[in-house]
């Protein structure tokens, strides 16, 4: 089979190329020196080779990526189907991942019913940073079979860096370790009965004798002297109270 153009051959008779059909489009790109790169989006194109069945009558076909020799081909990926001659004359394609890469692939346009069918030559498929590899196999000499190679199709290499699918997110960064333990609430201390009953004494011998009860004015006359207001009254007296039952408490 010549993939300089696009011939049409029936599928029993890929072994023996003396039978040889017309085919009905012609494959204008790619071409042999087309480079297809991973995940870039490419226009496949043709024309009516004016051979029958024409372009006219809009015949319905399906457009494949292929690999492997002449006569024994391998299907890759179907790229369009249910395309209509005639009224589109070129699609979009994004190039899938391979392995290995080089000029072993080609592209395969077949009829629904299956009568008439054109390849396109074989063009080179890098790998994902653009190396064309080192497959290019052609017709040895007193030959008629292309070897060719034998592709595949291969999920997108991962990123670096990139995180795993269903791993946990990473905490934001804190000057604590990971691990350290939480601080726990501050608990406030509750007065047992025996204290409020102590407290409860103290207040009651303050209020039957003032005279435990001393307030220095001098001292309130001092801070307000310094710019701070000096205490009201009543609070001095209820600190002078409150410092007077601790004094007590602590004679008991």
């Amino acid at each position: 089979m010549k993939f300089a153009t696009a011939l049409s051959i029936s599928v029993l008779s890929l072994s023996s190329l003396d039978l040889f059909a017309s085919a009905f489009v012609y494959p204008s790109t790619p071409v042999g020196a087309t480079v297809w790169k991973p995940d870039s989006t490419v226009s496949i194109s043709w024309s009516d080779d004016k051979q029958a069945p024409l372009l006219a009558s809009k015949p319905v076909f399906d457009i494949f990526l292929m690999t492997g020799s002449d006569d024994h081909q391998t299907k890759l990926a179907t790229i369009a189907t249910n395309v209509k001659g005639g009224v589109t004359n070129s699609v979009k394609y994004v190039v899938p991942h391979v392995s290995p890469p080089g000029q072993i692939y080609f592209l395969m346009f077949q009829t629904k019913d299956g009568k008439d069918t054109a390849w396109a030559t074989r063009f080179t498929i890098t790998d994902e940073k653009g190396n064309h590899g080192t497959l290019h196999p052609t017709i040895p000499p007193g030959g008629k079979i292309n070897p060719g190679g034998v592709g595949a199709i291969v999920p997108a290499p991962k990123k670096k860096g990139a995180p795993k699918a269903g791993a946990p997110a990473k905490a934001p960064p804190a000057n604590a370790p990971a691990n350290a333990p939480k601080p726990k609430p501050m608990l406030q201390s509750v007065p047992d009965k025996q204290t409020e009953k102590s407290a409860g004494e103290a207040r009651e011998r303050v209020a039957n004798n003032p005279s435990l009860v001393h307030v220095d004015a001098s001292s309130s006359d001092k801070v307000a002297s310094a710019g701070v207001p000096a205490a009201a009254p009543w609070f001095s007296m209820v600190m002078g109270a409150v410092v007077a039952g601790t004094i007590v408490l602590s004679m008991l």
